[in-house]
C-alpha cells in the first residue's frame, strides 16, 4: 500500500538557516545544521522522504533470515499488571537452510511459570507473536510457500498480515479495528499531529547515518495518534536501515496496548539481517488479563 506522497519545498532563507525546515501540509521536517550543508550539494530532501515511505529493506531483512544458517539466544518474560513475572522462557536455536529449505532445533531450553499450556501450546500473545516472527516449524520452503500463498489473505492470516505493517512497516495504514487510519503517519489527515525530523548521526556501530523521526506531538490529544514515535536510520552509502526504534499507543473501549520495539540491522555477505530485535509490550482485551510482555532475540553465526 502506497503512503500519500510529501508535497515538499526549501524556505527561500534555507543556506542560511542552521534550524531550517521543509514545509508541506501544514506540518514541518526540521533538519539539522549537518543534513543542511549536505543539501547544499547533492542531497535531495525530496527524494529521501520518498524513500522513507517506500523502503522495503527492513522487512526483506527479516526475510533474508529464511535463506541462512544461524543461531539465536532468545528470551521472554510475561508478567501481570503489577509487574510480577508471571512465566519465563530462554532458549538457542539453530536454524539449518540450503538457500530454500529451511529447519530449526532447540538446542537449549529453559521454562519457568506458566509459559505453556499442558500441550505445550503457548499460553500467551506475545509468546505466539515471537513464535510466528523468529521459529520454524518442521521442514519449511520458501518455494513451496509461495505458490500456496494466498494474495488475498482473510481470518487469522490476514489479521497477521496487517500485523505486520505495524511491525515491519510503521506508518503504512493498516487494517487493524479503531486504529486503522490513525497508523498512516504520513497521510494529510495525520500530519497536523507529527513533528518530523532528519538528522545526521554516527550509530553505534560507527556507520554514519541519516536519522528520520516522526514524533507524535504533546499538544494533541493521545487518542489522536497510535505511532507515538518512529525513528529510523539510514546508511548515507546507500539508504539501508541501520536500525528502527519505535513505539506505539492506543487505549479504548475494545482494547489497549503500548509496544516497544528496537531493531539492530547487520549486513552479512551482500544480505541484510536482523542482529538484535528487542520488544516490549502491553495488551489488553476484554475478558482476558492484561498481559506484560518482553523478549529479546540475539542473531549470529551466519552462514550463506
Amino acid at each position: 500500500m502506497k503512503i500519500l506522497w510529501f508535497l515538499l519545498f526549501f524556505n527561500a532563507t534555507l543556506q542560511a538557516q542552521t534550524d531550517s525546515l521543509f514545509e508541506y501540509f501544514g506540518g514541518v521536517v526540521y533538519l539539522d545544521s549537518i543534513t543542511v550543508r549536505a543539501s547544499e550539494s547533492d542531497f535531495d530532501a525530496a527524494d529521501f522522504i520518498d524513500k522513507v515511505q517506500t523502503d522495503e529493506s527492513f522487512y526483506r531483512a527479516f526475510k533474508n533470515i529464511r535463506k541462512l544458517s544461524y543461531t539465536a539466544d532468545n528470551e521472554i518474560i510475561i508478567k501481570n499488571k503489577k509487574g510480577k513475572v508471571k512465566a519465563e522462557y530462554a532458549s538457542e536455536t539453530v536454524q539449518t537452510s540450503d538457500g530454500d529449505c529451511r529447519e530449526m532445533r532447540i538446542a537449549d531450553e529453559t521454562v519457568s511459570g506458566d509459559f505453556f499450556e499442558k500441550n505445550r501450546a503457548y499460553r500467551y500473545y506475545t509468546a505466539k507473536l515471537f513464535d510466528r516472527v523468529f521459529y520454524t516449524e518442521g521442514r519449511v520452503c520458501e518455494s513451496e510457500r509461495d505458490r500456496k500463498r494466498d494474495p488475498h489473505p482473510s481470518g487469522t492470516e490476514k489479521h497477521y498480515s496487517e500485523l505486520k505493517k505495524l511491525i515491519f512497516s510503521p506508518g503504512q495504514r493498516a487494517d487493524v479495528p479503531f486504529i486503522g487510519k490513525k497508523t498512516a503517519i504520513f497521510g494529510e489527515d495525520m500530519q497536523p499531529f507529527y513533528d518530523y525530523a532528519i538528522e545526521s548521526k554516527i550509530y553505534t556501530d560507527g556507520t554514519d547515518c541519516y536519522v528520520f523521526t516522526a514524533k507524535a506531538k504533546p499538544d494533541f490529544n493521545a487518542d489522536k495518534t497510535v505511532i507515538k514515535h518512529l525513528e529510523t536510520w539510514f546508511s548515507k552509502d546507500n539508504f539501508q536501515i541501520t536500525a528502527r526504534n519505535y513505539r506505539l499507543e492506543y487505549y479504548g473501549l475494545a482494547f489497549d496496548f503500548a509496544v516497544e520495539m528496537r531493531v539492530k540491522i547487520k549486513k552479512i555477505g551482500e544480505l541484510y539481517v536482523p542482529q538484535r530485535v528487542e520488544y516490549d509490550g502491553f495488551f489488553d482485551v476484554p475478558f482476558k488479563k492484561g498481559e506484560y510482555g518482553w523478549f529479546v532475540t540475539e542473531l549470529g553465526g551466519f552462514e550463506l
